[in-house]
């Protein structure tokens, strides 16, 4: 067998292991649904919008969108065409990592390309991104190959490059990158890249055009949606940057060992070592990503790889070629390993929570649509599949990623409102504004995102939004689940729109939310009533029928029940109170006051039953064996 059919052959178990990794993971993200439901508008014939009518660029893959419309209009399914297609780049990624090593390394030391090659394709993350209905792999396939196209200064570059900025905008920084690059190493006007940049940016000029004229923006809405610089932007990105040295990058082996050696490296060498660091500074500046698996740093496996491969090689060059191989062939698989086992629990958790995620904003969009015929509006802070699913109703983004007024016109950060959301930008009172029929918040009735805890200031929200639940099982067999709770908008919104409450409550409020969730019922209802101590009155009824839940799980009956009924006086419109009513009535026998509650739940909220009195017969079935 020829010795070049060998080197292509030795590729295969590196393709194999990504294939059966990716395979594992497979899943779409909840944020290519954005993209899809671009699409899914634009073949029923309303246009490149994501509500029908509002012309907004709320997605960052111009051409991966418009890519996936033509498979759609072809009849062909278009997200498993986006799975194929990041798949295969996937694979693109590896092969492209083993060329530019071959670029490197002579001939006499050409067998260390391929534990760079493996490096690859063990990455837990590549494997999780590229099929996961995103551009990802395309984009990061196609900064790849821009650095190994400059590296052999081939004037395909120019459509490298240009197909990357089709494919989302960082291929501007790219572009970018590569002149940067090129004045440092030459020292002299970048010709090249800079040649190949003009010729890239006319062939993108239908692409601004179009942006122009459709959208009114050669930008897309996110960016005005994301960006904003300061510190804590600057430290979310050096923990997003750590996290991913600690996983893969040896906690920066493969670029402090190149600086050390700097005088001894190729031009080569110093191009993909310069590419790495200027990208990685980028993404430290952009705060990192709200996504945590390592997407932002997809584009950066192969020189990383690269990088970590030349380190060692530097270490050991000046041994004979024999030990050399000897010692590299002992350092491989120890990486190999940590490569795969270092971020492994990290991918794992969040591979899982995706899964359980979408799973669950599809039920809930389905929920919507069985229990509301009516051509309603939503509001929510995470618009993937929740969106999909709900294609020809309006959705109002609350982070403002489609919705430009959120994006552009955002309220002043709430002093005091502390949160672990990269997306802060929000615009409330605009919101309550359009008064949309249902708001629903990302983790059910407990405020997250800072949009969401924002509503909990203004009287409007409190006094005309009722909570609503579907009981959701997921892939339980056990019987039990979790309730999918929707903020319906029962009363009309009346009167001035500002925030009156304190922010101090909402915080108190959330921490008993927390602390319900872990199961620590005493610490949940200190914090209620530390927001009650706060809050003026009326109180928010969530808070209060929150602290009544504690204390029914504590068996503090006495102490719930009077609470409860209180809340009902206030308002008859309170589902959750009249469930709990109902299941004391039921049980203690007082099968009239059951009866009462009973009509106002199949008014409210008639898909509970029979679920409610299965509950109240194994509750009564506990009672009897207790008095026996």
């Amino acid at each position: 067998m020829k010795e070049k059919q060998i080197e292509y052959l030795l590729l295969i178990p590196a393709l194999i292991l990504f294939a059966f990794i990716a395979y594992h993971y497979n899943f779409i993200q909840d944020d290519a649904y954005i993209s899809y439901r671009y699409v899914a508008n634009y073949l029923n014939g309303d246009g490149l919008v994501y509500n029908i009518g509002e012309r907004i660029e709320g997605f960052t893959n111009f051409g991966w969108t418009v890519y996936l419309i033509l498979w759609g209009s072809w009849g062909i399914d278009y997200i498993a065409v986006s799975q194929v297609t990041g798949f295969l780049f996937g694979l693109g990624i590896i092969y492209l990592t083993f060329l530019i090593g071959r670029l490197l390394f002579t001939n006499e030391n050409k067998w260390f390309v391929y534990l760079p090659v493996y490096l690859v394709g063990v990455n837990l993350s590549l494997a999780y991104w590229s099929p996961a209905g995103l551009e990802t792999a395309v984009f990061a396939f196609m900064a790849l190959l821009s650095v190994y196209l400059y590296l052999r200064r081939s004037w395909l570059l120019i459509f490298s490059l240009a197909l990357g900025v089709w494919v989302r905008p960082e291929g501007v920084l790219v572009a970018a990158l590569l002149v940067i690059i090129e004045t440092v190493l030459e020292k002299k006007m970048p010709r090249f890249t800079l040649s190949c940049g003009l010729v890239a940016l006319v062939m993108s000029l239908p692409l601004v055009f179009f942006k122009w004229f459709y959208y009114g923006s050669i930008l897309p809405n996110p960016f005005y949606a994301k960006t904003g610089f300061d510190m804590e932007q600057l430290s979310s990105g050096l923990e997003y940057t750590g996290r991913f040295m600690s996983h893969y990058g040896f906690y920066g082996f493969g670029l402090v060992i190149p600086l050390v050696f700097i005088r001894h490296l190729s031009s080569k060498v110093k191009i993909i070592w310069l590419f790495t660091v200027l990208y990685t500074l980028y993404i430290v500046l952009v705060g990192g990503d709200v996504l945590k698996v390592h997407r932002f740093f997809i584009p950066l496996l192969g020189p990383s790889a690269i990088l970590v491969t030349v380190s060692v090689f530097l270490l050991i060059s000046s041994l004979k070629t024999r030990m050399r191989y000897a010692i590299m062939l002992l350092v491989a698989l120890p990486l190999l390993i940590l490569t795969y086992i270092l971020p492994k629990n990290f991918v794992d958790h969040y591979n899982d929570y995706e899964k359980r995620f979408t799973r669950k904003l599809a039920s809930q969009a389905q929920n919507l649509k069985d229990s509301d015929s009516s051509h309603f509006s939503v509001a929510i802070a995470t618009i993937g599949i929740f969106g999909y699913e709900l294609i020809g109703h309006e959705i109002i983004d609350m982070v403002g990623l489609t919705d430009s007024t959120i994006a552009r016109y955002s309220e002043a950060p709430i002093e005091g409102m502390e949160t672990t959301w990269k997306e802060r930008k929000h615009n409330t009172r605009y919101l309550l504004q359009r008064g949309p029929d249902y708001i629903v918040f990302s983790t059910g009735i407990k405020p997250s995102a800072p949009a969401e805890r924002a509503l909990f200031l203004y009287p409007q929200f409190l006094n005309s939004y009722r909570a609503l639940g579907w009981f959701y099982t997921g892939n339980r067999t056990d019987g039990s689940g979790v309730l999918n709770t929707s903020f319906k908008k029962m009363r009309p919104i009346e009167g001035e729109i500002k925030p009156t409450y304190p922010v101090a409550y909402v915080q108190y409020y959330k921490a008993g939310l927390d602390a319900y969730t872990r199961g620590d019922h005493r610490t949940a209802i200190q914090n209620y009533d530390r927001a009650l101590a706060v809050s003026p009155k009326p109180y928010c009824i969530d808070l209060v029928y929150s602290k009544a839940r504690s204390h029914m799980m504590l068996g503090e009956h006495n102490i719930a029940r009077p609470i409860l009924i209180n809340l009902l006086n206030q308002d008859s419109l309170l589902y959750m109170v009249h469930k709990e009513l109902y299941m004391y009535d039921m049980i203690d026998g007082d099968l009239q006051e059951a009866e009462i509650h009973k009509k106002w739940l199949k008014k409210l909220v008639p898909w509970y039953f029979p679920r409610i009195d299965s509950l109240v017969a194994q509750m009564v079935d506990a009672k009897r064996q207790a008095a026996k």
